[in-house]
């Protein structure tokens, strides 16, 4: 039998790992007939059936789910081959990503520590709300939030959040409020987009037992972190994130409005990919920060 095109073997391994020809080729940048064309190539030199296609998705038969284990093995020692041999000559970077507001307000004061400890250890830190492919994007370490289930990686447990109003103590001195009911009529700072899902104000006052109409904030943002610069600056009340922010709570900086917390149900990890061996840089940083926030679980 002929050797098989790398082409065919690499449409293959991306159909595979996603389910879609469609998202394959979009990883591969040709197109979805490209996908097809190469894997029925496949199909044929091999004459075995590897995919059984769908409307929507297509899924591996006993033949291809035999073949992707030994092609994706290959594939991830090649690249862990190449980058061996690239790094001989420049040693990589440790590349961490998570959100923007996880980045700046809880991991940033921390790394000074990281790196007093592991000098030889260079970190390049991706802060972004958009998830990164560990993959495509040569990611080695992720703080997610959500439930830690997340398909082909290792989520192991970082810390829980939890949702208190919080101000200046300026703010809290010209606006003087005691209970829930009275943040009905303080200024309420708003956050948009995908990070409210779990800190919007209607959400809280429910949670607490609070009818409210539809909230009208009149200052809103699309990046929490800009909303703590706001509450500090004095122009409202925040939904804290507790543990995330409570060096500025320790720090008197804010200054919580009533008792008592509201938890959150999803919590944030820390997230390695199972498709590409984690290297020991990744491992001294994920054991750095699960000893960093034992206190916190």
């Amino acid at each position: 039998m002929l050797p098989v095109q790398l082409n065919a073997l690499a449409c293959f391994e991306a159909a595979g790992r996603h389910a879609s020809f469609t998202h394959a080729a979009r990883e591969l940048g040709i197109t979805q007939a490209a996908v097809s064309k190469q894997i029925k190539a496949l199909e044929s030199r091999l004459n075995a059936r590897l995919f059984d296609r769908g409307n929507r998705a297509v899924a591996l038969t006993e033949a291809g789910k035999k073949l992707y284990e030994g092609v994706s093995a290959g594939m991830r020692t090649i690249g862990e081959t190449l980058e061996a041999l690239s790094s001989i000559r420049h040693p990589p970077e440790l590349v961490v990503t998570t959100t923007v507001a996880m980045a700046s307000l809880w991991l940033m004061p921390r790394i000074a520590s990281f790196r007093a400890q592991h000098p030889g250890i260079a970190i390049r830190l991706i802060a972004t709300d958009t998830l990164l492919d560990f993959l495509e994007d040569r990611v080695d370490v992720a703080i997610r939030y959500g439930n830690g289930d997340w398909p082909h990686l290792n989520s192991k447990f970082l810390l829980g959040v939890r949702f208190f109003p919080c101000c200046s103590p300026d703010y809290l001195a010209r606006h003087p409020m005691r209970t829930a009911e009275d943040l009905r009529h303080a200024r309420l700072l708003n956050l948009e987009g995908p990070a409210a899902r779990y800190s919007e104000w209607e959400w809280w006052f429910a949670s607490n037992g609070i009818a409210v109409s539809k909230l009208d904030p009149e200052l809103s943002f699309n990046n929490y972190p800009l909303l703590v610069q706001a509450a500090l600056s004095g122009q409202g009340v925040l939904l804290a994130w507790g543990n995330v922010i409570d060096n500025l709570i320790d720090d008197g900086s804010l200054v919580r409005i009533i008792d008592g917390d509201t938890p959150a149900n999803q919590s944030y990890y820390v997230v390695t990919t199972q498709r590409r061996t984690v290297r020991e840089e990744a491992r001294t940083f994920c054991e750095w920060l699960l000893a960093d926030t034992r206190q916190l679980r």
